[in-house]
């Protein structure tokens, strides 16, 4: 992964926020089957799914850091890649965070977007009683079961 500091986090929310639109829409678009499936299999509910507004990049797309307010640090290049995968952002109170993009397969390693915020994801009420777990898809199907009950931290 790409190490680099917000030069301009306006920017980045901005572009994280449309790469984040683009991909939602794009999951309910037309022939897009496959990504569907492969929540279902998930066992992930469609409403569930628009409710934590997960998408869909379907192709790999290479971006340019200082476009979306990044600076690298320790690279030779001044691009990065989007894969193609699931996209789940991170929302906390409207406020997007962090964006990390799953492969279609089950036991795919999650990718931090450039520029995400690097903390603890948490999902659900701060009263709840935490529960952590290992896993992008254990955690959002654990919260999907419990949400009403219980505060889950993903560990990607």
């Amino acid at each position: 992964m790409i190490d680099t500091d917000l030069k301009d986090p306006d920017l980045w929310k901005q572009k994280a926020r449309a790469f984040v639109t683009r991909s939602h829409r794009h999951l309910w678009g037309k022939n897009n089957e496959d990504p569907q499936v492969f929540l279902f299999r998930q066992d992930l509910a469609n409403l569930f799914v628009k409710e934590m507004h997960l998408g869909w990049n379907k192709h790999g797309q290479e971006r340019t850091l200082e476009k979306w307010g990044l600076d690298s640090r320790e690279t030779t290049g001044d691009t990065f890649i989007l894969p193609a995968g699931i996209v789940f952002p991170y929302i906390v109170e409207h406020e997007l965070l962090a964006v990390w993009i799953h492969p279609l397969d089950p036991s795919g390693s999650a990718f931090q977007v450039p520029g995400s915020a690097t903390l603890p994801i948490r999902l659900g009420n701060p009263l709840n009683p935490l529960q952590s777990v290992d896993g992008l898809f254990n955690g959002l199907r654990l919260f999907q079961a419990k949400k009403e009950t219980l505060r889950v931290e993903i560990r990607p």
